[in-house]
């Protein structure tokens, strides 16, 4: 024999008003929120319809129905309202960590104007960016009658205006390559097609989530653009990559002034303890123009190259040591023309003038000679 199932309750005539399946509704929304209360005992188990119930019952099953109706209306709205709520602080939230993004980009030329308006045509110019310097991208995105995509950035002083895109590096890091390294035209090992970067050169990192083996570079100018493999062979400690900057842009200068800048950067003592030093060094003494040489009538050096001096006074000591009480090695007369191999740290003074000193190397022979008796003497 089956076991009997009980009749499911369904209130679709009381008294003459139509309920239809509204049990179904109320007694799966009390079950939810009151599930220690056994309803099925109430209603599964019912042999009869609401017509033998006695009045007593009837109205006993309106009250309660009334207030299962009351109760599921009540949830229903506070459920509407706590999501209504959560999707309000989701989209604050949201506005508000999208207001606080900010894009960097890195200029990537000597020199780039910046201007009041996308374009050249019309426009005003502002100011200049150089190379190395970070801008933000205030999000703004233009294209010109150029037909070049122009961004709107705003400047380390407060200074915002629009600059060619393609001019800077969106989101990368500045590195100095350490030692040479491949270049990879893509992030595979069949792409090498013998481009390498060099020790020195300046390039915009971007670090690749998907896949940490690889690094997309490109340079200054973008001369060289490509992926490197493997560990960043790079530095990028801050006081090396300001000195980087600087050199860099020493070096894209006309040549009088290269040396000038290159001379700063020697000078500068936050520079002193850098590992790139030597190379300013190199830049600025190791470098041949052409044979130098004195015309004692116009008591004048021609072809003088910034990594030579000449003698202007009739006699120079040449000292052991950069200081005024440095063993005397050997002198010099005017007219002798010196090969410099550094200079010193900082000015010095000796006799009430304040030049700098330099080492040179006069026929062999190697020491110290104070600037305020050659042709670097300060003005």
């Amino acid at each position: 024999m089956g076991v009997k199932k009980p009749m499911i309750l369904k209130l679709n005539n009381v008294n003459g008003v139509q309920y239809p399946e509204l049990y179904h509704v109320l007694t799966a929304f009390v079950n939810s929120k009151y599930p220690f209360v056994n309803w099925r005992y109430h209603f599964l188990n019912v042999s009869n319809t609401f017509r033998s119930l006695n009045n007593i019952q009837m109205k006993i099953v309106k009250a309660f129905t009334l207030i299962c109706i009351v109760v599921f209306l009540s949830g229903s709205c506070n459920t509407k309202s706590d999501k209504k709520n959560e999707s309000s602080e989701n989209s604050s939230i949201s506005e508000s960590s999208n207001s606080d993004v900010a894009y960097t980009g890195i200029c990537l030329w000597p020199k780039v104007g910046l201007r009041d308006k996308p374009g050249r045509e019309d426009t005003k110019y502002l100011t200049t960016i150089y190379f190395g310097e970070t801008v933000e991208y205030l999000d703004e995105k233009e294209k010109a009658e150029d037909d070049k995509e122009y961004l709107k950035v705003r400047l380390s002083d407060g200074s915002e205006g629009w600059v060619y895109e393609y001019l800077f590096a969106m989101g990368g890091e500045l590195a100095i390559i350490d030692n040479e390294t491949e270049l990879y035209k893509r992030p595979d090992i069949m792409t090498f097609e013998g481009e390498k970067l060099e020790p020195m050169d300046m390039v915009v990192i971007f670090k690749n989530e998907d896949n940490e083996e690889w690094y997309e570079i490109t340079s200054m100018k973008r001369d060289k653009k490509g992926w490197m493999q493997g560990d960043i062979d790079a530095i990028q400690n801050e006081i090396d990559v300001k000195l980087g900057i600087l050199y860099w842009r020493a070096m894209e200068e006309t040549t009088e002034k290269k040396f000038e800048l290159l001379e700063n950067i020697l000078a500068n003592p936050n520079f002193k303890k850098s590992k790139l030093i030597d190379h300013v060094n190199k830049a600025l003494y190791d470098s041949e123009e052409g044979e130098a040489f004195y015309i004692e009538e116009l008591d004048s050096f021609e072809n003088l190259s910034s990594n030579k001096l000449g003698i202007k006074t009739d006699m120079a000591n040449v000292r052991s040591e950069p200081k005024p009480n440095g063993d005397v090695l050997f002198q010099v007369e005017k007219g002798d023309i010196c090969h410099i191999i550094a200079q010193g740290e900082s000015l010095e003074k000796m006799h009430d003038i304040t030049d700098r000193w330099y080492k040179i190397n006069f026929n062999g022979q190697e020491g110290w000679v104070f600037g305020f008796y050659t042709t670097k003497r300060r003005e």
